[in-house]
């Protein structure tokens, strides 16, 4: 537990010193781009699946294994957008920093109802981006964009299960700890649609596909991470 407590805390002092330095990132650009778009991002995202699906051993029943799938999770996040030019139409630099997270509590039996398995499993998922932007308006009220570019993104999993032997009285219990964390590099594609509720204030959504190389030892497929992402954005221009 000591060492998924470490893990656990040093993602959060990443995620603390991220914000931070985008929030003095965006406030220090307005300086030099003609306008910014500062976005707030709420959505979910679904995975490849058998990459966020994670194995988990027996330790009552030997070859026996169960699997959690947390392939699907909410997402929040906050992006900025930076002209170039201060033209309706314009291209720009476009970065983001989104976190997601899911947990999972499940029980399975094993060898012919013999064996319980109880898991309490947890992910985080950190992605820092950025790459350019084009965008144009529709009429007065709509504006459409596009962005794509690098990205990188870094996960940490724990799972904490516990088997109980159900032949034996009292039920003999064996409780194991797994922690495994990721690190990986990739692309994303986004497009955003969004409508102006006044002159500088914005609604509307946004797909986000991304493909990395990240991969957990303990998944069932380790040979990268792909997924798509929706989202409903909050914007206003500076």
């Amino acid at each position: 537990m000591q060492i998924i407590d470490t893990v656990r805390y040093i993602v959060c002092m990443q995620l603390t010193v991220a914000v931070a330095f985008f929030a003095v990132s965006v406030g220090h650009c307005q300086e030099y781009f003609s306008r910014t778009y500062v976005q707030g991002y709420v959505g979910a995202a679904g995975f490849d699946g058998d990459s966020l699906t994670f194995v988990e051993d027996s330790g009552t029943e030997p070859g026996t294994t169960s699997t959690t799938d947390l392939s699907t999770m909410p997402f929040l996040g906050l992006a900025g957008q930076f002209a170039f030019s201060p033209d309706e139409t314009h291209c720009g630099i476009d970065a983001s920093l989104l976190f997601g997270w899911r947990s999972d509590d499940s029980s399975v039996t094993a060898g012919n109802g013999q064996a319980r398995i109880e898991i309490d499993s947890s992910l985080w998922l950190l992605d820092l981006a950025i790459g350019l932007y084009a965008q144009t308006t529709l009429g007065t009220s709509w504006r459409i964009y596009a962005a794509a570019g690098p990205v990188l993104l870094f996960g940490e999993y724990s799972g904490d299960t516990k088997d109980e032997d159900l032949t034996v009285t009292p039920t003999a219990e064996r409780e194991n700890n797994i922690s495994d964390s990721a690190f990986g590099a990739g692309g994303y594609a986004k497009l955003g649609l969004e409508y102006a509720l006044s002159g500088d204030s914005y609604i509307g959504v946004a797909i986000r596909g991304l493909a990395t190389n990240l991969d957990f030892d303990s998944a069932l497929d380790d040979d990268g991470l792909t997924g798509i992402q929706g989202f409903i954005t909050f914007t206003r221009r500076y």
